[in-house]
């Protein structure tokens, strides 16, 4: 059954019921699996139980590989993808209208199916037409909004007790009750739909793929070490550069990438306003980064060349409830007032400079050394040809495009069985050239 998978797979057939059909009149199929016809309900139970086993296959075919010697996987490749869930981007609810919603299949099951399911003294008028037409329909609905409610409350109280500068509108936080693990987020195509986060992390010299992973959630942020870790447990702890973009490049990351003895190529991301605010003079503002710190005395020194005081040392938040230390320093009014320079330093309106330094900047500034480099742009263009590749692959030629499966367990399947069969087509393929080659 996994062969026929599989080779389903890659003539871009995601859907079991089309593997049922196929495994009868394919010969393909029927080489692949000696002859069995398994019916449709097997093959869906047969991909909802892939997410238990498929980690375990896709690492014996990566430590194979690597004991063939036909992959190296000393640097690795990381970038993710949104994909889209299994369910409508039309019907995305918030916790006022899964309540209102839940309110009346009770009323409607209790007028309709059983008269002692507790609900309001509201009379229900008349079926709307989201409302199953039979009794086991309208129980199944009940059950899917009282999910949908149970994990939107789990979430606004998550929400509330994070900072209040990380913290969401509560009116605008929704769900897809057809697919409650699913994200709500903007697709490649800046469409709000419900998706799910696929990280790959792939082989630097060639297109294998060495670990995978489901996230929910709308950015890259927190899923570098997760990926990290899980490459080192396939590869035997091979990994000892991993290649990535500005998303994965905070000083949180480097920190971790560093903890796991792993060197990290990615751009550090542009912070939204570190090109200056409007000055008097009309000239753009002299930023940050022209400001010159002196590691060893700890201080910060202006352009022309006078030191700043320290006035505070504060904790700032981050996601997954880390943070890191910000100082904040100031230069006296008195010298901001006598510069050459206050014309183009200093804000319209403002009478001293005010500069803000995380307190182990000196992480991020060796980054950005480091990739204007020709090592780090030479890393930057190899790892747009890599890994983009798989995804595009993916997506245009294996139907990837959206999830068959509903839920982060089937979906963490789904991607498994997409990923193996990706790894057996490429490491056939780099296998044969090598023959061809040697001979």
């Amino acid at each position: 059954m996994l062969a026929i998978a599989l080779y389903m797979i890659l003539q871009g057939l995601r859907s079991p019921a089309r593997w049922a059909e196929n495994a009868k009149t394919k010969d393909q199929c029927k080489l692949l699996g000696h002859g069995i016809e398994p019916s449709r309900t097997v093959f869906y139970d047969f991909r909802d139980r892939a997410a238990k086993f498929i980690e375990s296959v896709h690492d014996e075919i990566i430590a194979l590989a690597i004991t063939n010697q036909v992959i190296e996987p000393t640097d690795g490749c990381l970038d993710g993808t949104f994909v889209a869930a299994s369910a409508s981007r039309h019907k995305m609810f918030n916790l006022k209208q899964i309540s209102r919603r839940l309110g009346i299949l009770k009323r409607a099951i209790s007028k309709l199916d059983n008269p002692h399911q507790v609900s309001s003294n509201q009379p229900l008028a008349k079926c709307p037409g989201w409302l199953a037409t039979t009794s086991s329909g309208r129980r199944e609905q009940l059950e899917r909004f009282r999910r949908a409610k149970a994990r939107i409350l789990q979430e606004i109280r998550d929400n509330r007790n994070l900072p209040k500068s990380l913290r969401r509108d509560e009116a605008r936080m929704a769900l897809s009750p057809a697919d409650i693990d699913a994200v709500i987020g903007k697709d490649k195509f800046k469409v709000t739909r419900p998706l799910y986060n696929i990280q790959y992390m792939c082989d630097f010299r060639s297109d294998v793929i060495l670990s995978y992973g489901v996230y929910r959630k709308k950015n890259d942020t927190g899923t570098l070490l997760p990926m990290i870790e899980k490459t080192q447990s396939v590869t035997g702890g091979l990994l000892k550069r991993v290649h990535a973009d500005s998303g994965y490049c905070s000083l949180l990351e480097l920190e971790d990438s560093q903890q796991a003895g792993v060197e990290l190529f990615a751009p550090v991301a542009i912070k939204k306003g570190s090109k200056g605010r409007p000055t008097e003079s009309g000239l753009p503002q002299i930023t940050a980064d022209e400001f010159v710190w002196n590691s060893s005395a700890n201080l910060l020194s202006c352009p022309v060349g006078h030191s700043m005081r320290q006035v505070s040392r504060s904790r700032d938040p981050r996601a997954d409830n880390r943070y890191v230390i910000e100082l904040r320093f100031e230069q006296s009014e008195q010298r901001c007032g006598e510069c050459e320079l206050a014309g183009q330093c200093l804000a319209s309106g403002s009478k001293r400079r005010t500069i803000r330094r995380l307190e182990k900047q000196s992480l991020l500034d060796a980054q950005g050394l480091k990739m204007d480099s020709d090592e780090g742009r030479a890393s930057g263009r190899q790892r747009k040809i890599q890994v983009e590749r798989r995804y595009g692959d993916s997506k245009q030629h294996r139907g990837g495009s959206h999830l068959h499966g509903r839920g982060l367990t089937r979906t963490t399947g789904e991607t498994g069985l997409m990923v193996v069969a990706q790894n057996c087509l490429t490491l056939y393929n780099l296998e044969k050239h090598t023959a061809n080659d040697s001979n």
